[in-house]
Formats: C-alpha cells, structure tokens, sequence
C-alpha cells in the first residue's frame, strides 16, 4: 500500500497512480466535499478516456454510516456496471473512507479502493489501518473487515477549509497517539494549539501518526494484541459518541475520544497496574490546552454501561480495556472491577 502526503497532490494525481489499468473508476464522496477537490481529481479520465462516476451521499456519521446508505452504495454501483476491475476512490472525511472501503471490500467479493481523506482526523486515523465497516444498533463500527486500499493520498491543502472544530477534535486522536508512542512524540503534538501549527508542522505530524499506526498495524494486523493499544480512550468514547447522537449536540468522535481517554485514564490511575497522578495530570493538561472536552452532557450511567457492555472487543462477556501505565506505555486485555468502572464514568458525566 502506497501512502503519499503532502501539498498539492490532488492536481498531480495522475503522476501518483497508474489508473489505465482499471475497468471502471467511481469516486464516493458527500454533500460536503468542496467542487474543486472534485474537479482536480477528475484529471484520471484523461487515463480512462471516459467520465469519471461520482456517487454523492449525505454528510457525516449520524446521518447515514449504516447498512441502508451502503446498499445504496451498492445499488449505484450496480446501475454503474462496475466490474471486479474497477476501482472505488473514497473522497472525502473517516465515514466516507469507512463505509467506502466496506462497500468496495464486499462488492463482487472485493474490488480495489483508494482512500483521499480530506479531514485531519481522517488523515491520521481512518484512512490507513485497513479497517473498514459502519454503525449498527447504536454500536460503532459494530459490522465490517479488515482491508488496505491500494493507496492512500493525503493532501494537506484539502484541510484549507476544514472547521476549526474539526481540526481541533482531530488531535484527540493525535494526542492518543502521543501517549502511546512516548514523551518526545506527545511533546510535540501537545506542544501548540491546534489552530497554531503550519501546514509543514501537520504534515509531521500526520506522518509521525500514520507511522505509528502502520507499525502497530504491521505487527498485528487483526488486531489479535498489540493493536489494541489503539483502542485506548474508545471502549467509553465510542460509547458517548453514540449516545451523544441522540442529542441536538452531537459530539464529534476526536472529542469523544478525549472524553474517553480522561475517563479510561481515571480508570488506569484507580487500578493496581495503572497510570501515575502526575502522567494522568500531564494528559488531561494537553487535552484541555488543546480545547477539547472533558466531559459530558445528557448522558445517563446506565446507558453507558449497556453499550460497553456490548463492545465489540469483549470476550466471553468480559471487556477488554486499553490503559496507559504510562505515557509511553498502553497495557492491554486489562480487566478491572466493575465499581472501578462506574467511578471512572461518572467522572465524565
């Protein structure tokens, strides 16, 4: 899998990729997607000799990341006649990379997918790991597989026009790559505000969390142990995240993530193999500098406890928590006692 960032690349994408050699192209995005990002990428039917197909779909997670958007994903790719030579380009923030490489893995068993995240926090997150999947009974990312694209181009102009908010809640995940990989990384992606770093600094900064990611993800890529170091701050976030849809405010994932990461570091720090005060202290510091939440609203213990309890990672009824010990160390398959838990959500609620 190529995985190509920098500045510019959409209007040399033909130079990136040999696109001659497939069938078909369709390119899935959403209502969001900027008209020019469309437009620069349609330079690849000069290889095609033909239209570039584009499957429009609604924006974000809440609307639609579930198994009906996908069988219209599905259908218009039918009514397209894409064959198992095609390729389906992703343009656009995680859900559409999520759901996109989904329908691309399991249409005709399997055709090719190219990934173009255009939100930060698809950058450092969504777009590479090769999982894929979408939302099913209040359950994030509850159905899916395991699947690389055959690239990944990550162009930082695309984050030009992105909201503040949205930038803001992609360091989330940032952050939580800092506090695995150790004290020099989280130094430097706690080191600014968000809005404060130039597009050379975030292109470090992307590439230093895809790194640490691929790495991971090379070593296991099924996620059988050490890739659950990864879901630190998710077993609690991706559960408020759900929740929170219910809600006139809804929260996006990299602040549910941090929301998640205080609550399950609270968990470590009251747990015998635990976090110390002082790391516990310096991460919730970099979460708060960084503008992102902390806590909260309108979410009740017991509908907490209930999507937990159903969380894809458990085994045998038990959940499997990723905690830090450290910066610089997340433990994994850590079972900790249920009052524990209570404690560590009701500090977030």
């Amino acid at each position: 899998m190529k995985i190509i960032i920098g500045k510019n690349l959409l209007s040399k994408i033909n130079k990136l990729f040999d696109f001659s050699k497939f069938s078909k192209i369709a390119v899935l995005t959403d209502e969001n997607i900027q008209i020019n990002l469309i437009s620069q990428i349609s330079q690849i039917k000069k290889s095609l000799n033909r239209d570039l197909i584009i499957i429009t779909i609604p924006a974000g997670e809440k609307s639609g990341k579930n198994i009906e958007t996908v069988k219209k994903i599905w259908k218009k790719m039918f009514e397209l006649e894409l064959d198992r030579q095609s390729l389906l380009i992703n343009l656009g923030g995680g859900v559409i990379c999520d759901m996109g490489g989904f329908a691309a893995s399991t249409f005709m068993r399997g055709i090719n997918f190219l990934n173009i995240p255009t939100t930060l926090l698809a950058q450092v997150d969504a777009s590479v790991g090769g999982k894929t999947g979408i939302d099913f009974d209040e359950i994030k990312n509850a159905i899916g597989v395991f699947k690389n694209p055959i690239g990944v181009v990550i162009d930082v102009q695309t984050l030009k026009t992105l909201p503040k908010r949205e930038l803001i809640s992609a360091f989330g995940e940032i952050i939580k790559h800092g506090v695995i990989s150790g004290r020099k990384n989280f130094g430097l992606v706690t080191s600014k505000k968000p809005e404060k770093f130039s597009q050379d600094e975030l292109i470090k900064i992307i590439k230093q969390s895809i790194k640490i990611k691929s790495d991971i993800v090379k070593k296991d890529p099924k996620e059988k142990d050490l890739r659950k170091v990864l879901n630190f701050g998710h077993t609690i976030g991706h559960a408020i995240e759900s929740l929170s849809w219910k809600s006139d405010k809804p929260l996006l994932h990299g602040e549910s993530v941090t929301i998640g990461m205080i609550a399950e570091t609270n968990l470590a720090s009251s747990n015998l193999r635990g976090c110390t005060a002082k790391d516990f202290t310096l991460i919730k510091k970099a979460i708060v500098n960084a503008g992102l939440p902390t806590k909260v609203k309108d979410i009740t213990l017991k509908d907490v406890i209930k999507i937990i309890s159903s969380d894809k990672k458990n085994t045998d009824g038990i959940i499997n928590w990723s905690l830090p010990k450290r910066i610089g160390k997340v433990l994994v398959n850590v079972n900790v006692q249920e009052d524990l838990v209570i404690e560590a959500i009701k500090s977030i609620i």
